[in-house]
């Protein structure tokens, strides 16, 4: 009993994975995990290893000493996974891709490709999805952009803090989510050719990777992230779907401002401070909540206390992470 009580989210989030995988594994008409694509039912094996993935990885992130390191971390290894996958499915066998079709690897895609297309895809709702699960998580542990650009953000020579927030911030990164819209309708409404729309989303996405490779570690901050990619913007304002809140306690806060120092989205200001909550694009990452000495930083969820409204966070967003984890594929 002792052993249920002390590791009732850990086994939470195994026992969600195994079933999520089990439901999608039978729902999917093709061999939807990579293992049942080499050796029919080798899936389950890897359903029961995501299991405990997700049981351990849990650990890590309830505990404030160690989750912001373990982010890091494993948002890098999704991005690994993912990029690493499309590369072996490129040349070495289609099997390494979710349908065998390739598809453009870049966050704008999901906000354009509904645009031009005119409909809902898989993408867009996984999306939505996402974030009436998790809230913003998707830019803090989901995306496979976002690893990349936190990790190059904190690669500057001697990096011990990160940078405030960038003036106008707001006017770029809505001004991109307004201008791949545009520009998705009206190559839709004037039928471009197929080679310009491929031209313009590739030009997006190596301005991405330029800004993610040598911008963010200068300027110290996740840029590509916060001002480049209107999906971000988009988290922003859809992540109200989702009734978990970031907050500060006005008593218990003493300004050290170590919580601005180590955000990487540049969402916490002494202005943030004082009006008790995180400016408009906290991600919910929880780098802030473990920096805080004096305990001001707050989850609140449903009215649960503030501890276990974190801990039923985590619970969701680990859940997520894994699931993503063993489907990362194009």
């Amino acid at each position: 009993m002792a052993f249920l009580k002390n590791h009732l989210p850990a086994l939470a989030v195994a026992a969600a994975v195994a079933v999520l995988l089990s439901v999608a594994r039978g729902m999917a008409g093709f061999d939807l995990l990579l293992l049942d694509r080499f050796l029919p039912g080798l899936g389950w094996l890897q359903i029961a290893g995501a299991a405990v993935l997700g049981f351990w990885l849990t650990g890590k992130f309830l505990n404030p000493a160690t989750a912001p390191r373990w982010r890091r971390r494993l948002w890098l290894l999704f991005a690994g996974v993912f990029f690493g996958q499309l590369l072996l499915g490129l040349t070495l066998s289609p099997l390494f891709l979710m349908t065998g079709k390739l598809h453009f690897p870049i966050p704008m895609v999901i906000e354009g490709g509904w645009v031009y297309r005119g409909e809902l895809s898989f993408m867009p709702i996984l999306f939505l999805a996402t974030i009436l699960l998790s809230g913003p998580a998707w830019c803090s542990h989901l995306c496979y952009m976002g690893g990349c650009d936190l990790n190059r953000a904190r690669a500057a020579k001697g990096f011990k803090a990160f940078s405030p927030p960038v003036r106008g911030r707001w006017y770029m990164r809505f001004g991109a989510v307004i201008l791949v819209g545009v520009v998705a309708w009206l190559l839709r409404t004037l039928g471009a050719p197929g080679w310009l729309v491929v031209t313009l989303v590739v030009v997006w996405g190596v301005v991405g990777w330029l800004l993610v490779l040598f911008v963010s570690p200068r300027k110290r901050q996740m840029i590509h992230c916060n001002l480049f990619c209107p999906m971000g913007a988009i988290v922003s304002l859809v992540k109200w779907l989702n009734p978990v809140r970031l907050r500060f306690s006005r008593t218990r806060c003493t300004r050290c401002m170590q919580c601005a120092r180590v955000c990487p989205h540049a969402a916490v200001t002494a202005r943030d401070l004082d009006r008790g909550r995180p400016a408009l694009n906290c991600t919910l990452c929880g780098d802030c909540y473990s920096a805080c000495r004096h305990g001001a930083v707050e989850y609140r969820f449903l009215g649960l206390a503030p501890s276990k409204a974190r801990t039923t966070y985590l619970v969701i967003v680990v859940t997520l992470y894994v699931v993503f984890l063993m489907l990362a594929r194009i």
